[in-house]
């Protein structure tokens, strides 16, 4: 899905405070750790993220359900829980990795 496909939306599957960060990160196919971080370096060097931050989390709606799963070909996709499993597989080869 091209950018032009795509909506604007904040991401609360992965938000820290209100997933705007996460949200623009996913539009712009970036990692939202250096979105945040840039958020973070903003506020500090100049302030005015704070009040973009809050803007933004105001004005941009929050993702529909399931709209991250649906559009498959996102760089970051949304985060799983689970716990990783050692031992075989599904191809059946044993896990490598020293205990």
């Amino acid at each position: 899905m091209s950018r032009r496909d795509r909506k604007l939306y904040r991401d609360t599957n992965d938000q820290k405070i209100g997933g705007v960060c996460s949200g623009l990160a996913r539009y712009f196919d970036l990692d939202p750790l250096l979105v945040r971080v840039a958020f973070v370096a903003a506020l500090v060097f100049g302030g005015g993220s704070l009040v973009a931050y809050v803007l933004l989390w105001w004005l941009v709606d929050p993702a529909p359900d399931g709209y991250w799963t649906e559009t498959s070909d996102d760089a970051f996709p949304a985060p799983t829980t689970g716990a990783t499993t050692t031992g075989t597989g599904a191809t059946g080869a044993t896990d490598q990795r020293a205990a």
